[in-house]
């Protein structure tokens, strides 16, 4: 996913985090005669979906949002790794510099 707009449409009101609640789903079983077997819950659990508005590019008009569901060790992971991946361009980048002064003190 990529995050490098976020502050941008959520500034314009066209991105935001949205909590779901946790549901519980009834959920039958049936016996040959239809009459209810068992019937049990299991819980959904709380989650947090990223929405972001989507529009008609020929109309303009405001579509059904897109939503993506996205949890806060997955956005931890992804800043480790983005962290880890900005020190190895930083190494490069001072190598790199490096490399230029000594062609240019030739």
């Amino acid at each position: 996913m990529n995050y490098a707009n976020y502050s941008t449409l959520k500034g314009k009101s066209k991105q935001a985090f949205k909590k779901i609640a946790a549901v519980a789903e009834v959920k039958d079983t049936f016996n040959e005669d239809g009459s209810v077997k068992k019937q049990g819950t299991s819980a959904v659990p709380e989650y947090v979906v990223l929405e972001t508005k989507q529009y008609d590019s020929n109309t303009g008009e405001e579509m059904t949002a897109s939503t993506s569901k996205i949890s806060l060790a997955e956005l931890e992971n992804n800043k480790l790794q983005l962290t880890a991946d900005k020190a190895k361009i930083d190494e490069e980048l001072t190598e790199n510099n490096k490399m230029i002064t000594d062609i240019k003190a030739l």
